[in-house]
């Protein structure tokens, strides 16, 4: 559970007290937060100036999920950057997320690395997501029907199992070819959550 020091932070965050600014970036990743937190966050006046907000390591697939789609509601306006990496995000969490995705209208990267979503569900999201003029790069988990054995649904699993190459690299074609035939050539769609640049807060 998140500590008396980490909830007080929040409550605090909610209070503009000195702060001549907003906060543009926030980074709390792996730091178990629960549902009363990001209800915290949604009702501060650093939710709608929001640029970069990485909730990377919470469990969503339980009661997080609701709390995360509000806060997501009041920072769609100013949203540059999102990262949910290992969240324990099934096809059912994505898809309850997409409407308000897709209004975050100024999205230059969305990372959902380490999630247990499948090949069905990512072309959902991309074929979605195409409509936002700002999205660059979006970083995806190797889908869950691409492992041996696949998975359950909703449910964690060592990252480490093996993947199927034929039905990963059948996956990555099909998202190249959705991506040449929308004309988003300057939308990268990939597995590999390490060195890009646009991960940079300062670079967005």
């Amino acid at each position: 559970m998140i500590s008396n020091l980490e909830l007080d932070v929040l409550r605090d965050l909610s209070q503009p007290h000195d702060l001549q600014a907003p906060l543009e970036s926030l980074e709390l990743a792996f730091c178990s937060l629960v549902p009363a937190d990001l209800a915290f966050l949604s009702q501060s006046f650093h939710a709608p100036a929001l640029k970069r907000l990485d909730l990377s390591g919470h469990d969503f697939s339980q009661g997080l999920l609701e709390p995360l789609r509000l806060l997501l509601e009041e920072t769609s306006a100013s949203l540059l950057h999102l990262d949910l990496m290992e969240c324990r995000m099934a096809d059912s969490h994505l898809d309850a997320l997409l409407p308000t995705l897709r209004r975050c209208s100024r999205l230059r990267f969305l990372g959902l690395y380490g999630n247990s979503l499948s090949t069905a569900a990512l072309k959902d999201l991309l074929q979605k997501t195409l409509e936002l003029p700002d999205l660059h790069l979006v970083v995806y988990p190797f889908p869950v029907d691409c492992y041996k054995p696949e998975p359950p649904p909703e449910s964690a699993w060592n990252f480490e199992d093996p993947v199927d190459e034929e039905l990963l690299a059948a996956a990555d074609a099909e998202f190249c070819q959705m991506l040449a035939n929308s004309g988003r050539t300057d939308l990268v769609w990939t597995s590999n959550p390490y060195g890009h640049g646009t991960l940079d807060f300062f670079s967005l």
